[in-house]
């Protein structure tokens, strides 16, 4: 399972600042970082981007598959 991008946002997480500390943004079409061993937090906020609009679930069929 994956996650696409359909609305730009920018990360709020703080470990995700680059050393400029500037959030990482995802942008439209990106896909979204996902483990599936992923704890409470993540899960609440993968909730909170599919609930917002901000990512949709794409299913492993739907995932490009690499050719190589």
């Amino acid at each position: 399972m994956a996650y696409v991008v359909t609305e730009a946002f920018t990360d709020s997480n703080l470990n995700s600042v680059d050393e400029n500390g500037e959030k990482h943004v995802y942008w439209e079409g990106d896909t979204y970082p996902y483990k599936p061993y992923a704890g409470a937090t993540t899960k609440l906020r993968l909730k909170e981007l599919l609930e917002g609009g901000y990512i949709d679930e794409r299913r492993d069929e739907d995932v490009d598959q690499d050719p190589s």
